[in-house]
């Protein structure tokens, strides 16, 4: 980074200083948690020592605030009663003052008692007071409860080898608008839910954001489920389109074979935003026969773009 642009000036804004003691208590927080779990495999950083040193050097007047991109995440593989748990972590710039984003990922558990466990954590969370660090008691509630949701996942398993099979007859797509998607973190999510899942569509970030997921529609509930718990400025359902299959195969109602991030000639903006071309994406959309749904998300007939 050129010196130029990454010199801090002599009298701080105080928002500066709000900021620098937020993310001390971020990186003594950090230092704490890698003595609490030393083994290898039980913290990682999620981009490698990247946030920690721009973060470092914002806190040593190396670089200015607006320049500070990055942020903390990492991941704490907590194991209790031979069973094991990620807690993944992203703190925003202003958490203590602010809360963190947490998510649990319990690949033990079926998908009612991992929804549930992320819910109630969420609902742990709001009892915490703000301004104070708080992954140590996240910690400590997750060590004292997951056992509960394996016992009660147990119980739901037999109880369901006693019951009739549901069949899920429904096909169900998403038009999704965010106000943006930048977030590495963000991204590298919606990619992983949706091979999980097993649901097609695309994820388009830049500003604004557009995600289309299309599915049985209990996949697609669960993914929509997980999304919107996410920290967004703004994130909305534009359409909703449901059809009954009956005995139809899925892949006569999908318009996407699979599910994946697209662009279109990037273009840079302000700060670390960027857009794409919506000649390009009104051509994309064209191609999947879904060219009608780009009015809804800008209020304007599509044009595809200029010949190459």
């Amino acid at each position: 980074m050129p010196m130029a642009m990454a010199l801090i000036m002599e009298n701080e804004d105080p928002c500066s200083v709000d900021l620098k003691e937020t993310l001390e208590l971020q990186l003594s927080e950090v230092e704490m948690l890698q003595s609490m779990f030393p083994n290898q495999g039980e913290f990682k950083m999620e981009d490698g020592p990247e946030s920690l040193e721009e973060i470092q050097a914002f806190l040593d007047n190396k670089i200015r605030a607006e320049f500070l991109e990055s942020r903390i995440g990492f991941i704490v593989k907590i194991t209790t009663n031979k069973k094991t748990a990620e807690l993944v972590c992203h703190l925003p710039h202003d958490y203590p003052n602010a809360s963190p984003e947490v998510f649990i990922r319990a690949h033990h558990l079926n998908r009612e008692s991992h929804a549930q466990l992320n819910e109630d954590l969420n609902e742990f969370l709001t009892t915490l007071d703000r301004g104070e660090i708080c992954i140590g008691s996240v910690i400590e509630w997750l060590q004292e409860n997951l056992p509960h949701y394996v016992q009660t996942q147990d119980t739901q398993v037999q109880q369901e080898k006693k019951a009739p099979s549901k069949v899920d007859t429904v096909f169900t797509r998403l038009w999704i608008y965010s106000h943006h998607i930048f977030s590495k973190f963000k991204r590298r999510d919606i990619l992983a839910w949706a091979g999980e899942l097993k649901v097609s569509g695309f994820c388009m970030p830049g500003k604004p954001g557009v995600i289309c997921i299309e599915g049985y529609s209990s996949e697609v509930d669960e993914f929509w489920y997980r999304l919107r718990r996410l920290n967004w400025k703004k994130i909305a359902i534009k359409e909703k389109e449901v059809e009954e299959m009956g005995k139809k195969d899925i892949k006569y109602f999908r318009k996407f074979s699979t599910f994946e991030e697209v662009g279109f000639d990037v273009r840079s903006g302000k700060g670390r935003e960027y857009h794409m071309d919506l000649g390009k994406f009104f051509e994309f959309l064209e191609e999947h026969k879904c060219g009608k749904i780009f009015s809804l998300y800008f209020g304007v007939e599509g044009k595809a773009g200029p010949a190459e």
